[in-house]
């Protein structure tokens, strides 16, 4: 009897086991689709401004930089 409540057991953490894989995996992709659409909108935003003002191609680069290091720096605290 025990043996089988060991089993039942067993069977029950595997299946958290999974469903904790599953989850894992659904938030990172989800994670990284927002960084990847974040990311690209800032991109488009930048290269919008940068074909209706005359500024330095440098500055283009220098603010994308900049921006993606700031987005890094505030959703690392996000992490569990």
């Amino acid at each position: 009897m025990s043996n089988d409540t060991a089993r039942q057991s067993q069977s029950e953490h595997d299946r958290d086991d999974d469903r904790s894989a599953i989850a894992t995996l659904i938030n990172g992709s989800l994670r990284l689709l927002v960084d990847l659409l974040v990311i690209s909108l800032w991109v488009l935003f930048l290269t919008l401004l940068f074909l209706e003002t005359a500024w330095p191609g440098w500055t283009f680069y220098a603010l994308l930089v900049a921006g993606i290091g700031v987005y890094v720096s505030v959703t690392a605290a996000w992490v569990r």
